[in-house]
């Protein structure tokens, strides 16, 4: 029995790039970058990408060399294979961080300095100061560059040396068949640098940790939960990395004569018994000074009144709240002997016309029966 195998054929260099055979170099430069742009793992994670890319390369690795080139031409794959050092994939890739940093600068391909991280301060606020907004100045523990080394890390404060091992890219590569890994460099922690003799205020971290005063503004109508977000005001990032975000969680403490629901405030009023029965004005206190409101007479208690425009402003939209306020009748602790007697004589007044009144309606309702009857 023959056993048999299949060999998977190699696509045509030129044709994997996209030119013609007598493109020039310029052109071919060209076309490997768009691919590479395409079809890199850090901007295209897709397996088939991946595939692309790895083709690409070893296209662009013949194609850009005119020795190679010229074999290739004459002889195809068969031209090349084994000849001028390229024995396997990994002597193809070796060189390759070299040809993107032409093409992309000479950071591609190094680890991205890092933003700094964001920060979270609990802020206390009396109920009035969320509602109406306020100014506060906090205080916060924040890094900042070590006043010592002068941010170097650096003990004499001379630079730190490019790391050997990945030779400044902050990152390392390895090859796995035809796919390339990179990781952070273990050497230098994906810093791309290593200070020989640490400061020893820091560290070698070119940061201390450091009490910092930041003036925050709270707009009108906070409440608790609300974060207030103060761009690039945490901590410091790598090298020439953004700061992080503060942000500000603000707390709300109660207060005894005003509630909140949303943009709405409820309070409560006691109004005098003689001016809830006879009707006049109270002063209704507001959260700031106050407002005079109109009783009606014979007023039942409680009895509401809505302040339009009183409440909480909204924080979204150009809009305030209203102030709900819930009067009731007050009933005085103390009196006077002359007052309790004026009161006596109130009552008595009231008693006299409250039977005088039964007494009419009963007799009316008499004579009505009366009629009735006699009509029946």
């Amino acid at each position: 029995m023959l056993s048999a195998f299949v060999m998977t054929e190699k696509r045509d260099y030129y044709e994997v790039l996209g030119v013609s055979r007598q493109a020039d170099p310029g052109e071919i430069k060209k076309a490997f970058r768009k691919l590479a742009l395409d079809f890199h793992p850090d901007r295209n994670p897709s397996p088939e990408a991946a595939e692309q890319f790895r083709e690409a390369q070893e296209a662009y690795a013949i194609l850009s060399e005119p020795e190679q080139r010229s074999r290739y031409d004459q002889f195809g794959h068969a031209g090349i294979r084994g000849q001028a050092g390229f024995n396997n994939m990994d002597d193809i890739f070796s060189g390759f961080s070299s040809i993107f940093e032409d093409f992309f600068g000479e950071g591609f391909g190094r680890t991205r300095p890092r933003r700094g991280a964001d920060l979270l301060y609990r802020l206390d606020l009396e109920f009035r100061e969320a509602i109406l907004g306020c100014s506060k100045t906090i205080s916060i523990e924040r890094s900042q560059a070590c006043g010592t080394c002068h941010g170097s890390g650096s003990k004499d404060g001379k630079a730190p040396r490019r790391c050997a091992s990945c030779q400044g890219k902050g990152k390392v590569t390895r090859n796995q068949g035809f796919f390339m890994i990179s990781q952070p460099c273990p050497m230098c922690q994906g810093q791309g640098q290593l200070i020989e003799d640490p400061c020893s205020s820091c560290r070698g971290r070119k940061t201390v940790k450091k009490k910092q005063e930041i003036d925050v503004q709270i707009p009108a109508g906070v409440d608790t939960g609300v974060r207030l977000r103060l761009s690039e005001e945490g901590e410091p990032g790598d090298d020439l990395a953004s700061r992080g975000d503060l942000f500000v969680e603000v707390l709300v403490k109660s207060d005894p004569d005003f509630e909140r629901d949303g943009t709405d405030l409820y309070s409560r009023v006691y109004v005098p018994y003689a001016i809830a029965v006879l009707g006049g004005e109270v002063e209704v206190p507001l959260l700031e000074g106050t407002k005079t409101v109109k009783i009606p007479s014979r007023m039942k208690s409680p009895h509401r009144a809505v302040l339009k425009g009183e409440g909480v402003s909204d924080l979204h939209r150009r809009a305030r709240g209203d102030l709900i306020v819930e009067m009731h009748i007050a009933t005085p602790e103390t009196m006077s002997r002359e007052s309790e007697d004026l009161l006596r004589q109130f009552h008595e007044s009231m008693e006299k016309n409250a039977t005088a009144k039964s007494s009419q309606e009963s007799g009316g309702s008499k004579k009505k029966s009366k009629k009735k009857f006699f009509s029946f």
